[in-house]
């Protein structure tokens, strides 16, 4: 990627550092907004559709409008070609500035490319650990903008090998600041089905488990369940995979990344690959 990054704001391809939003506008004001995310191989956005998808789903959610729906993929090609993107992640932002007229926020459009730390090898090899943290997201199933507990509470990861935050209710576990959780127990896969974002790898996963002919179900679990699985991992953008051998100081099982998460982490990368 070359050293100028070019955007899309609201109309026009600019260099980002030019881009900004009004300091009246609401999505500061008040913190709202939507938000997706994505990662970009070989030129093109993994899973691109999915994605278009939830960000619609958020902006209906979210009582949001944009303009240029239709042309969404078109313009997504466009940063990708002007930032000769072969491979990294972007960000799309529908931020509205007035309040509301009607049933929805006009909101404007921001969309550009954007630099992911890389996540240390050892962390898939040997697995990862997770701090719990009791909180609810509002309106979970829209992606917003919102990411103030996830922001504030990632401070508190000090140990390099605590990768996000685990959010539960006092009885059930939901999901991560940035991802979804999976556990295996007695071969049975399992994933929080309620209050929580419906996340593009998660669903990958599924698919996988699908074909795969695991034994799979969408259900709550509770914090015993966690504590008491045989396997645990994360599914997200950036994670992709990421086996979780630790939560709370609690080891997981034998410490040790299991089978099926290794097998997932596999066929993952080969999607991947192949992409």
């Amino acid at each position: 990627m070359h050293h100028t990054m070019i955007g899309f704001d609201n109309g026009l391809f600019r260099e980002l550092k030019v881009i900004s939003v009004p300091v009246t506008s609401l999505s500061i004001n008040r913190g709202y907004g939507a938000f997706e995310f994505f990662e970009v191989i070989n030129g093109k956005p993994f899973y691109g559709e999915r994605h278009l998808d939830r960000f619609d789903r958020s902006l209906r959610l979210l009582k949001l409008a944009i303009d240029f729906r239709e042309r969404l993929p078109k313009i997504i090609e466009e940063v990708i070609r002007h930032n000769q993107m072969e491979h990294g992640y972007i960000k799309m932002f529908a931020l509205p500035h007035t309040p509301r007229t009607g049933e929805y926020y006009q909101a404007a459009l921001y969309i550009f490319p954007t630099k992911m730390p890389q996540f240390d090898a050892s962390l898939y090899e040997q697995g990862a650990k997770l701090a719990l943290k009791e909180f609810s997201r509002f309106l979970p199933e829209a992606k917003s903008t919102n990411y103030l507990a996830g922001q504030f509470w990632s401070d508190e990861a000090t140990d390099s090998r605590t990768v996000d935050i685990l959010y539960h209710n006092g009885t059930t576990v939901q999901e991560t600041s940035r991802g979804n959780i999976f556990i295996v127990k007695n071969g049975k896969v399992i994933t929080p089905e309620k209050q929580v974002l419906k996340g593009i790898t998660r669903s990958v996963v599924s698919d996988l488990l699908k074909e795969g002919q695991f034994s799979y179900s969408e259900t709550e679990i509770t914090l015993e369940e966690l504590m008491q699985a045989d396997e645990v991992f994360l599914a997200s953008t950036t994670k992709q995979i990421m086996p979780i051998v630790q939560i709370d100081g609690q080891t997981i099982d034998n410490g040790q990344p299991g089978t099926i998460t290794r097998q997932i982490m596999k066929e993952f990368q080969r999607i991947r690959e192949n992409y």
